[in-house]
């Protein structure tokens, strides 16, 4: 975890960003989070706000007085909010995620662009439902997509400011919001998917839980399983399908995630008991719980690449194997999984390779 201050319109701010560490010292605020307070402070300073997509609670401090309600999909997200609101003593603030409906009272939106713009889309569909009107996005010109601009347009007025340390604010004025539409249903290895919006691997199966999926039927039988970082919950339910008698929980950081997983389960009317999870890694379990965990990590955070998040989820992992417990791991080759695993675990075989991705396993 670092620690750092921004210094802004607003005030001076203690932020920690949790998971951050001095070999690759990440700040939880950019300046498009900047551009968003200094905006606000100069043309809405009496306007009530819903922030959505705040990553860290950057926003959540800065504008902490006109903010009623908070909206996040990631659980992450969440508990740093908590995090540096206590850290600057600020007042805790309602807290909604993407699904669940929020105050209807009119009030400025404040958005920090989401990664892809399917859940944009879903995002701006439940604005309007909020009454709405009027938004104001933010990004790094780094990480915005080349169509955005008319991706924007479909959906009322865009006004773009200016690039301020390679950072713009776009101006939405909401109009009018065709239907999202995710949830979606797809087919894939034979198992049924509901996928909502921000969910990866929504439209099509990742190439690696591809790979996963084509070795499922070598990995070991096992009462109690968990699919760590779950995402539509693929893996699990073909694991569950061949074993008709194992006990599922299904975690992930996003709330779509989980529901999806949840929605996906009953969608193809399988009888093992099952639990689903909305948190960081495997929560707050008990250790020496799982006989044997699927695992296909992600290697971003937002928008940052890196390798923190798998080294979390694996000793995380470790903690919650039983003696004896394995860890089924898929991963690109590139990433180097093996060697990071060696560093929790006595033993790691490889159950299969091709030249792009690799499948692991990990002995407690």
């Amino acid at each position: 975890m670092l620690q750092d201050t921004l210094q802004c319109s607003a005030g001076h701010f203690t932020l920690l960003r949790p998971g951050a560490s001095h070999k690759q010292p990440l700040r939880a605020w950019d300046a498009s989070d900047e551009y968003l307070i200094e905006l606000v402070a100069k043309q809405h300073a009496s306007s009530r706000v819903t922030l959505l997509n705040d990553q860290f609670g950057a926003l959540a401090v800065a504008l902490n007085e006109q903010v009623d309600c908070w909206v996040s999909d990631s659980y992450c997200a969440s508990a740093a909010l908590s995090l540096n609101l206590k850290e600057n003593n600020k007042s805790a603030l309602q807290q909604a995620t993407p699904l669940a409906s929020w105050s209807a009272e009119p009030s400025l939106g404040v958005m920090k662009l989401p990664k892809n713009l399917s859940y944009l889309h879903f995002l701006l569909q439940r604005c309007q439902q909020a009454q709405i009107s009027t938004l104001l996005i933010a990004g790094m010109m780094k990480h915005l997509p080349k169509n955005i601009l008319n991706f924007l347009q479909q959906f009322g007025s865009v006004q773009r400011h200016p690039f301020k340390k390679k950072a713009t604010v776009y101006e939405l004025q909401l109009q009018q919001v065709k239907p999202s539409p995710y949830p979606k249903l797809n087919r894939f290895a034979d198992i049924e998917l509901i996928t909502h919006a921000n969910v990866f691997g929504r439209d099509k199966l990742d190439p690696g839980a591809d790979f996963f999926l084509q070795h499922v039927d070598a990995l070991p039988q096992a009462n109690s399983v968990a699919d760590l970082c779950c995402g539509s919950g693929i893996l699990g339910l073909k694991y569950a399908q061949i074993n008709a008698n194992c006990h599922l929980s299904f975690f992930d950081e996003s709330i779509m995630a989980v529901e999806s997983a949840q929605l996906s389960w009953q969608e193809n009317r399988l009888n093992n008991p099952s639990s689903f999870h909305w948190n960081d890694g495997l929560g707050h379990q008990q250790d020496n719980h799982y006989d044997l965990i699927l695992c296909n990590p992600p290697f971003h955070e937002q928008f940052t690449v890196g390798d923190h998040i798998a080294k979390r989820l694996f000793k995380d992992a470790k903690q919650s194997l039983k003696p004896g417990g394995q860890l089924v791991v898929v991963g690109n080759r590139h990433l180097s999984y093996h060697v990071t695993l060696k560093q929790y675990f006595q033993r790691v075989e490889q159950i299969a390779s091709n030249g792009k991705f690799v499948l692991l396993c990990a002995h407690a």
